[in-house]
């Protein structure tokens, strides 16, 4: 009978050995790199993930721009966009950390690691750290969160365009009107989520890269540019 267990557990590690291995191998092969821009609101992630994708069709680089959550019709993230987010009041933090991981992860098998395959370069405006700083801020626990988001895959590189969060709410209010109702949108709170984005590299242990969002757009692209080529270079 102890043999028998043995031999039980042996094999089960075995299993999660090659399973291990398999995850590795389908990562290491793939040709493509997985940029990620990211920010706290009103930093110009989307302006800047633009700006990068105009560069890489200039240089005759295969390329996909995407974004998240995902806005498809019929797809998960476009019930987070136009109804968690928009009405926090009527649903618990972890409710919707677990919309955007289940969104995140569709995501992947859709659309980024298909193009990661096929050697394309796929810029993403916001991934996983935007989870990994706006959930638990508004009461989830931070290694739940981690956890939920085990399965996705690490950019070969995340740029943060980092602005204080006074000058978000300002661009905040300029591009909404002063209208704008979204529940990520205050000052406190933008506040603390930048804290969040910038310790990030010593939570994660992972390669992110923080460029001065207060310059012009020019510049601020200027910078990503150097981070992104010496992706490309590897």
């Amino acid at each position: 009978m102890t043999k028998d267990r043995k031999f039980v557990k042996i094999s089960l590690n075995s299993r999660r050995r090659q399973n291990i291995l398999l995850r590795a191998y389908k990562v290491r092969y793939m040709k493509g790199n997985f940029i990620v821009i990211e920010g706290i609101d009103g930093s110009g992630t989307t302006t800047q993930t633009r700006l990068l994708c105009e560069w890489l069709k200039k240089r005759g680089r295969k390329f996909v721009q995407t974004q998240e959550p995902v806005k498809e019709d019929l797809h998960i993230g476009k019930v987070i966009k136009e109804h968690l987010v928009q009405d926090d009041d009527n649903h618990s933090p972890e409710a919707i950390a677990l919309a955007f991981a289940a969104d995140r992860l569709v995501h992947l098998e859709d659309r980024i690691i298909p193009a990661l395959k096929e050697g394309k370069t796929v810029v993403s405006d916001r991934y996983y750290h935007s989870s990994m700083v706006y959930q638990p801020e508004h009461g989830a626990d931070l290694e739940w969160v981690k956890k939920i988001n085990k399965h996705a895959r690490r950019p070969d590189a995340t740029i943060i365009v980092d602005v204080p969060a006074e000058e978000s709410v300002k661009r905040q209010e300029k591009r909404d009107g002063g209208k704008s109702s979204v529940i990520f949108e205050n000052l406190d709170f933008q506040s603390k989520i930048r804290e969040r984005y910038i310790n990030l590299e010593e939570m994660l242990n992972e390669d992110i890269y923080v460029v001065d969002g207060l310059r012009s757009k020019k510049e601020v692209h200027r910078d990503i540019i150097k981070v992104v080529e010496k992706v490309l270079e590897k």
